[in-house]
Protein backbone atom coordinates (compact mmCIF):
# COMPACT_ATOMS: atom_id res chain seq x y z
CA UNK A 1 0.00 0.00 0.00
CA UNK A 2 1.92 3.44 -1.01
CA UNK A 3 0.79 7.06 0.66
CA UNK A 4 0.51 9.72 -2.04
CA UNK A 5 3.45 11.78 -1.68
CA UNK A 6 4.25 14.70 -0.11
CA UNK A 7 6.90 16.66 -1.95
CA UNK A 8 9.13 15.81 1.22
CA UNK A 9 11.27 12.71 1.05
CA UNK A 10 12.10 12.14 4.34
CA UNK A 11 8.99 12.61 5.45
CA UNK A 12 7.46 10.03 2.65
CA UNK A 13 10.43 7.31 3.55
CA UNK A 14 9.10 7.69 7.22
CA UNK A 15 5.46 7.18 6.72
CA UNK A 16 5.91 4.28 4.05
CA UNK A 17 7.96 2.78 6.73
CA UNK A 18 5.73 3.56 9.75
CA UNK A 19 2.29 2.57 7.65
CA UNK A 20 4.26 -1.15 6.39
CA UNK A 21 4.24 -1.57 10.27
CA UNK A 22 0.60 -2.24 10.79
CA UNK A 23 -1.98 -5.17 9.87
CA UNK A 24 -3.62 -4.53 6.51
CA UNK A 25 -6.89 -3.32 7.98
CA UNK A 26 -4.70 -1.13 10.33
CA UNK A 27 -3.51 0.21 7.25
CA UNK A 28 -6.47 0.71 5.72
CA UNK A 29 -7.58 3.38 7.81
CA UNK A 30 -4.39 5.15 8.32
CA UNK A 31 -3.75 5.68 4.39
CA UNK A 32 -6.98 7.72 4.78
CA UNK A 33 -5.82 9.67 7.80
CA UNK A 34 -2.29 10.31 7.40
CA UNK A 35 -2.78 12.12 4.01
CA UNK A 36 -5.03 14.31 5.41
CA UNK A 37 -2.25 15.80 7.76
CA UNK A 38 0.52 15.91 4.64
CA UNK A 39 -1.89 17.57 2.93
CA UNK A 40 -2.61 20.14 5.70
CA UNK A 41 1.16 20.99 5.87
CA UNK A 42 1.45 21.24 2.49
CA UNK A 43 -1.42 23.75 2.33
CA UNK A 44 1.01 25.64 4.52
CA UNK A 45 3.90 24.97 2.79
CA UNK A 46 5.14 23.03 6.15
CA UNK A 47 7.32 20.48 6.25
CA UNK A 48 5.41 18.23 8.33
CA UNK A 49 8.74 16.97 10.51
CA UNK A 50 8.98 20.90 11.26
CA UNK A 51 5.85 20.63 12.82
CA UNK A 52 4.99 21.81 16.60
CA UNK A 53 2.04 21.13 19.10
CA UNK A 54 -0.09 24.38 17.95
CA UNK A 55 -0.34 22.88 14.34
CA UNK A 56 -1.44 19.70 15.14
CA UNK A 57 -3.69 20.91 17.90
CA UNK A 58 -4.68 23.57 14.69
CA UNK A 59 -5.15 20.49 12.47
CA UNK A 60 -6.93 18.55 15.09
CA UNK A 61 -9.56 21.59 15.02
CA UNK A 62 -10.40 22.08 11.61
CA UNK A 63 -10.93 18.23 11.08
CA UNK A 64 -13.27 18.16 14.04
CA UNK A 65 -15.13 20.82 12.85
CA UNK A 66 -15.29 19.11 9.27
CA UNK A 67 -18.37 17.18 10.72
CA UNK A 68 -16.54 14.09 11.33
CA UNK A 69 -17.71 11.52 14.52
CA UNK A 70 -15.53 12.25 17.81
CA UNK A 71 -14.00 8.67 17.15
CA UNK A 72 -13.14 9.26 13.75
CA UNK A 73 -11.51 12.68 14.68
CA UNK A 74 -9.43 10.21 17.77
CA UNK A 75 -8.77 8.08 15.34
CA UNK A 76 -7.14 10.84 12.98
CA UNK A 77 -5.04 11.78 16.01
CA UNK A 78 -4.12 8.44 16.73
CA UNK A 79 -2.31 8.19 13.09
CA UNK A 80 -0.39 11.32 13.58
CA UNK A 81 0.61 10.63 17.22
CA UNK A 82 1.95 6.87 15.85
CA UNK A 83 3.79 8.19 13.29
CA UNK A 84 5.44 10.96 15.49
CA UNK A 85 6.23 8.75 18.33
CA UNK A 86 8.52 6.71 15.63
CA UNK A 87 10.15 9.83 14.23
CA UNK A 88 10.85 10.87 17.46
CA UNK A 89 12.36 7.04 18.33
CA UNK A 90 14.61 7.68 15.06
CA UNK A 91 15.33 11.17 16.23
CA UNK A 92 14.12 12.72 12.83
CA UNK A 93 12.48 15.28 15.17
CA UNK A 94 14.03 16.96 17.73
CA UNK A 95 10.41 16.61 20.12
CA UNK A 96 7.31 15.08 19.37
CA UNK A 97 4.68 17.67 18.61
CA UNK A 98 1.78 15.34 19.80
CA UNK A 99 3.55 14.52 23.37
CA UNK A 100 1.35 16.92 24.73
CA UNK A 101 -1.57 17.13 23.01
CA UNK A 102 -4.91 15.72 24.70
CA UNK A 103 -6.27 12.69 22.88
CA UNK A 104 -10.30 14.17 21.56
CA UNK A 105 -12.79 12.27 23.97
CA UNK A 106 -14.91 9.62 22.69
CA UNK A 107 -18.15 9.90 24.52
CA UNK A 108 -18.76 5.90 24.26
CA UNK A 109 -21.88 6.08 25.27
CA UNK A 110 -23.67 8.05 22.60
CA UNK A 111 -22.10 6.38 19.76
CA UNK A 112 -24.25 4.89 16.98
CA UNK A 113 -23.58 1.14 17.42
CA UNK A 114 -25.45 -1.16 15.83
CA UNK A 115 -26.82 -4.58 17.45
CA UNK A 116 -29.17 -7.37 16.46
CA UNK A 117 -32.05 -7.90 18.75
CA UNK A 118 -32.99 -11.45 19.34
CA UNK A 119 -35.41 -11.68 17.20
CA UNK A 120 -32.85 -9.82 13.77
CA UNK A 121 -30.67 -11.89 14.71
CA UNK A 122 -33.07 -15.39 14.29
CA UNK A 123 -34.38 -13.54 11.12
CA UNK A 124 -30.90 -13.22 10.31
CA UNK A 125 -29.53 -16.74 11.32
CA UNK A 126 -32.26 -18.72 9.14
CA UNK A 127 -31.47 -16.10 6.08
CA UNK A 128 -28.00 -17.37 6.37
CA UNK A 129 -28.73 -21.04 6.56
CA UNK A 130 -30.69 -20.48 3.36
CA UNK A 131 -27.89 -18.63 1.42
CA UNK A 132 -25.20 -20.97 1.86
CA UNK A 133 -22.44 -22.63 3.53
CA UNK A 134 -20.40 -19.96 3.98
CA UNK A 135 -23.23 -17.33 4.66
CA UNK A 136 -24.37 -19.55 7.72
CA UNK A 137 -20.63 -20.53 9.03
CA UNK A 138 -20.07 -16.58 9.21
CA UNK A 139 -23.78 -15.98 11.06
CA UNK A 140 -22.30 -18.02 13.69
CA UNK A 141 -18.48 -17.46 14.10
CA UNK A 142 -19.83 -13.54 14.54
CA UNK A 143 -23.05 -13.78 16.31
CA UNK A 144 -23.02 -17.04 18.35
CA UNK A 145 -18.88 -17.01 19.25
CA UNK A 146 -18.03 -13.13 18.55
CA UNK A 147 -15.39 -13.04 15.82
CA UNK A 148 -13.87 -9.91 14.19
CA UNK A 149 -14.55 -10.08 10.47
CA UNK A 150 -10.51 -10.04 10.31
CA UNK A 151 -10.28 -13.38 12.26
CA UNK A 152 -13.21 -15.02 10.44
CA UNK A 153 -11.18 -14.57 7.32
CA UNK A 154 -7.95 -15.40 8.73
CA UNK A 155 -9.98 -19.18 9.54
CA UNK A 156 -8.47 -22.36 8.30
CA UNK A 157 -9.94 -25.85 7.98
CA UNK A 158 -6.25 -26.59 10.26
CA UNK A 159 -7.57 -23.92 12.12
CA UNK A 160 -10.60 -26.80 13.63
CA UNK A 161 -10.19 -29.37 15.95
CA UNK A 162 -10.86 -30.67 19.28
CA UNK A 163 -9.74 -30.65 23.51
CA UNK A 164 -11.16 -32.75 25.72
CA UNK A 165 -14.04 -33.41 23.47
CA UNK A 166 -15.04 -29.79 22.34
CA UNK A 167 -14.51 -28.76 19.15
CA UNK A 168 -12.59 -25.56 18.98
CA UNK A 169 -10.68 -23.28 16.17
CA UNK A 170 -7.82 -21.56 16.65
CA UNK A 171 -7.51 -17.84 16.00
CA UNK A 172 -5.78 -15.22 15.60
CA UNK A 173 -7.17 -12.17 17.20
CA UNK A 174 -5.85 -8.38 17.60
CA UNK A 175 -2.32 -7.89 18.36
CA UNK A 176 -1.54 -11.42 16.10
CA UNK A 177 -2.19 -13.02 19.20
CA UNK A 178 -3.58 -17.06 19.13
CA UNK A 179 -6.30 -17.92 21.12
CA UNK A 180 -8.39 -21.33 21.00
CA UNK A 181 -11.90 -20.67 21.41
CA UNK A 182 -15.14 -23.51 21.85
CA UNK A 183 -17.21 -24.11 19.04
CA UNK A 184 -20.61 -24.48 20.51
CA UNK A 185 -22.89 -27.12 19.81
CA UNK A 186 -25.49 -24.81 18.35
CA UNK A 187 -22.89 -23.41 15.83
CA UNK A 188 -20.55 -27.02 15.25
CA UNK A 189 -22.97 -28.06 11.67
CA UNK A 190 -22.07 -24.77 10.37
CA UNK A 191 -18.87 -24.67 10.96
CA UNK A 192 -18.39 -28.19 9.97
CA UNK A 193 -20.01 -27.52 6.38
CA UNK A 194 -17.73 -24.88 5.87
CA UNK A 195 -14.60 -27.13 6.55
CA UNK A 196 -16.77 -29.97 4.11
CA UNK A 197 -14.40 -32.67 4.30
CA UNK A 198 -11.44 -30.86 3.46
CA UNK A 199 -8.03 -31.25 5.59
CA UNK A 200 -6.63 -27.87 4.48
CA UNK A 201 -7.04 -24.51 2.68
CA UNK A 202 -9.27 -21.26 3.79
CA UNK A 203 -12.37 -22.28 6.32
CA UNK A 204 -14.60 -19.16 4.78
CA UNK A 205 -15.02 -19.70 0.57
CA UNK A 206 -16.15 -17.15 -1.41
CA UNK A 207 -18.18 -18.76 -4.44
CA UNK A 208 -15.09 -18.58 -6.84
CA UNK A 209 -13.64 -21.11 -4.04
CA UNK A 210 -11.32 -18.67 -2.88
CA UNK A 211 -10.15 -17.71 0.61
CA UNK A 212 -12.24 -14.69 2.35
CA UNK A 213 -10.72 -11.18 2.61
CA UNK A 214 -12.28 -9.15 5.76
CA UNK A 215 -14.09 -6.99 2.79
CA UNK A 216 -15.73 -10.22 1.71
CA UNK A 217 -16.85 -11.03 5.41
CA UNK A 218 -18.45 -7.66 5.00
CA UNK A 219 -20.39 -8.44 2.36
CA UNK A 220 -21.68 -11.08 3.17
CA UNK A 221 -22.84 -9.96 6.36
CA UNK A 222 -24.77 -7.13 4.65
CA UNK A 223 -26.39 -9.48 2.07
CA UNK A 224 -27.86 -11.62 4.96
CA UNK A 225 -29.29 -8.69 6.90
CA UNK A 226 -30.65 -7.33 3.59
CA UNK A 227 -31.94 -10.79 2.73
CA UNK A 228 -33.56 -10.82 6.73
CA UNK A 229 -35.16 -7.13 6.03
CA UNK A 230 -32.84 -5.71 7.96
CA UNK A 231 -32.85 -2.69 6.71
CA UNK A 232 -30.47 -0.22 8.70
CA UNK A 233 -26.36 -1.00 7.63
CA UNK A 234 -25.05 -3.85 9.46
CA UNK A 235 -21.67 -5.50 9.30
CA UNK A 236 -19.84 -8.00 11.27
CA UNK A 237 -19.46 -6.61 14.13
CA UNK A 238 -23.21 -5.54 14.93
CA UNK A 239 -22.81 -9.60 14.81
CA UNK A 240 -20.11 -9.39 17.99
CA UNK A 241 -21.88 -6.77 19.64
CA UNK A 242 -24.62 -9.12 19.57
CA UNK A 243 -22.79 -11.68 21.81
CA UNK A 244 -22.04 -9.49 24.35
CA UNK A 245 -25.35 -7.89 24.68
CA UNK A 246 -27.08 -10.66 24.38
CA UNK A 247 -24.88 -12.54 26.95
CA UNK A 248 -24.99 -9.61 29.62
CA UNK A 249 -28.37 -9.45 29.33
CA UNK A 250 -28.98 -13.23 29.94
CA UNK A 251 -27.14 -12.60 33.55
CA UNK A 252 -23.80 -13.95 32.32
CA UNK A 253 -21.07 -12.78 34.53
CA UNK A 254 -19.28 -9.71 32.81
CA UNK A 255 -15.84 -11.81 33.66
CA UNK A 256 -17.09 -14.85 31.47
CA UNK A 257 -18.76 -12.29 28.77
CA UNK A 258 -15.27 -10.62 28.65
CA UNK A 259 -13.52 -13.73 28.06
CA UNK A 260 -15.70 -14.31 25.28
CA UNK A 261 -15.20 -11.43 23.67
CA UNK A 262 -11.46 -11.66 24.30
CA UNK A 263 -11.10 -7.66 26.41
CA UNK A 264 -8.41 -7.18 27.88
CA UNK A 265 -10.20 -4.73 30.14
CA UNK A 266 -13.57 -5.14 31.68
CA UNK A 267 -15.00 -1.58 30.69
CA UNK A 268 -14.52 -2.00 26.87
CA UNK A 269 -16.95 -4.85 27.46
CA UNK A 270 -19.48 -2.89 29.47
CA UNK A 271 -19.29 0.39 27.35
CA UNK A 272 -19.36 -1.20 24.13
CA UNK A 273 -21.19 -4.25 24.34
CA UNK A 274 -24.44 -3.82 26.91
CA UNK A 275 -26.31 -1.15 24.87
CA UNK A 276 -29.70 -1.85 23.64
CA UNK A 277 -32.94 -0.40 25.20
CA UNK A 278 -32.75 -3.23 28.17
CA UNK A 279 -30.03 -1.72 28.97
CA UNK A 280 -32.10 0.90 29.83
CA UNK A 281 -34.96 -1.04 31.29
CA UNK A 282 -32.23 -2.70 34.12
CA UNK A 283 -30.65 0.70 35.01
CA UNK A 284 -30.32 0.18 38.80
CA UNK A 285 -31.93 4.31 39.43
CA UNK A 286 -35.58 2.83 38.34
CA UNK A 287 -35.23 0.38 41.59
CA UNK A 288 -33.69 3.38 43.53
CA UNK A 289 -36.42 5.62 42.47
CA UNK A 290 -38.80 3.55 43.45
CA UNK A 291 -37.67 2.62 47.14
CA UNK A 292 -36.98 6.68 47.42
CA UNK A 293 -40.53 7.44 46.07
CA UNK A 294 -42.16 5.28 48.06
CA UNK A 295 -41.04 7.18 51.22
CA UNK A 296 -42.35 10.78 49.99
CA UNK A 297 -45.94 11.96 51.01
Amino acid sequence: MTLPPSGHAAWDDLAAWWLSRFKPSTQLTYATYLPRWSRWCADRRMDPLAARRADVELWLRTVADSGLSRASVAGHYDAVASIYRLAYEEELVAANPCARVTRPKIQRELQRREVLTVLEYAAFLTTARHLGPTHHAIAVLGGMMGLRATEMAGLTVESFGAVRGYATLIVLGKGDKPARVPVPIPALAAVQAAVDGRTTGPLLRTRSGAGMERRAVHRYVAATARGAGIARPIGPHALRRTVGTVGLNQGIPLRDVQRLLRHARPETTLSSYDITGEALERHASHQVAGFLAGWAS
